[in-house]
């Protein structure tokens, strides 16, 4: 039997950060290596790549093909990249002002002649704002992997622009996701918006990873666990929380795990542990997790990254955005700094009420997070196209 060709585009490193989306990339890729048998997989990256991580990809996923594209074409030949890609480039911002395309004429081009080249069965493309790479293709089936409601992220940044209307966005998002066969969401609440006004089939990929073993016969070591990248939300939030909650602790000291640990002003109570070659272990000498989100969108991967745990997290409205459940799921709910304050005290104090919390945050991860959940859907998705 013939394996079924599929490009699978991501324009972040996967290999460089901790974040959720490059979480999510790597379950991807895992995934595909599993099951190379079936499916010939081309990993296809655009940004912030060296030699280095194309060593690391090729050890870690040894039977995918990885194909590095330049966002922008060379200049050694100045005036075939005049008319090839920055004269066209200038011309597609004048013409067709979308704050949401992160695509050019160039990088479309050479896209479509990989595509056509090589008789792609499935496409996957990251992100909407990358959603245009399929303009003008014919053949595959498409998939889109929203990861994020940019609309409601640009908002979120860019709501005080002298440019921004929020309409127009949200009707160019709605757009690119119609040119798909397939959308893939991992939000429970992104999945209703996009249902409602797109016509193609949108799916809710139920993110998971592994179970882990019960960590109560570990000491803990790190009694209060944050662990994020550095982007815009993880900032304002943990400042909040630094600034609110963490005067309300007494000497009680949190651990911090990730590039966010560089936007973090020195406090003795703050301990930085940077970013970890074993975040596996990190979590197993963890007692709660906390995630003082106030603003962001979809799912929070370092959310359920704890309930695989068993770890309860004390969270604001916006860590349980996504979740299928939003109570009984090991969350504590707290968008006060008193509150939030007397969660982290009351689960590091009272066994009870910590067991109650540890025993509702494994049971719901292993009803709507287990790993045999994705890979059925998984499985189910690329037997069917």
């Amino acid at each position: 039997m013939s394996k079924k060709k599929v490009l699978y585009y991501m324009p972040d490193n996967p290999l460089k950060g901790k974040g959720g989306n490059l979480t999510r990339c790597n379950q991807m890729l895992t995934y595909f290596q599993k099951n190379c048998n079936t499916l010939d997989v081309t990993f296809i990256f655009s940004m912030d790549w060296d030699e280095e991580s194309e060593q690391a990809f090729n050890l870690k996923y040894p039977d995918l093909n990885l194909k590095i594209f330049q966002f922008k074409m060379s200049k050694s030949n100045l005036f075939k990249y005049l008319i090839k890609d920055k004269i066209p480039k200038e011309l597609n911002k004048a013409f067709n002002k979308n704050a949401l395309d992160l695509t050019t004429p160039y990088f479309r081009g050479i896209f479509k002649k990989e595509i056509q080249d090589h008789h792609y069965d499935i496409v996957i493309i990251s992100y909407s704002t990358w959603g245009n790479l399929i303009d003008g293709i014919q053949g595959p089936y498409f998939i889109l992997d929203t990861h994020d409601f940019m609309t409601l992220q640009y908002k979120i940044n860019y709501e005080d622009s002298i440019d921004f209307d929020i309409g127009k966005l949200f009707k160019n998002e709605m757009n690119v996701l119609e040119k798909y066969n397939e959308i893939w969401t991992y939000s429970l609440e992104e999945h209703f918006i996009f249902d409602q006004f797109i016509n193609s089939n949108v799916k809710l990929l139920p993110v998971s990873s592994p179970i882990r073993v019960d960590n109560q016969s570990v000491d803990v070591r790190y009694s209060v666990l944050y662990v994020a990248s550095d982007n815009y939300h993880n900032v304002n939030s943990i400042n909040w929380f630094i600034n609110h909650v963490l005067p309300l602790l007494g000497d009680i000291k949190i651990y911090i795990v990730g590039n966010i640990c560089s936007k973090i002003e020195n406090e003795e109570r703050i301990i930085k542990l940077g970013i970890v070659d074993d975040l596996d272990t990190i979590y197993q000498r963890s007692k709660i997790t906390i995630c003082p989100m106030l603003t962001g969108t979809g799912v929070k991967i370092k959310v359920l990254e704890s309930l695989s745990y068993g770890l309860p997290v004390v969270t604001t409205r916006r860590g349980v955005d996504g979740l299928v459940n939003k109570s009984q799921n090991g969350c504590l709910i707290a968008n006060e700094e008193k509150e939030f304050a007397r969660y982290i005290l009351k689960l590091l104090s009272d066994q009870i009420f910590y067991t109650q919390h540890q025993i509702e945050a494994r049971l719901y991860f292993e009803k709507h997070h287990h790993p045999e959940l994705e890979t059925q859907f998984l499985d189910k998705t690329f037997m069917e196209v």
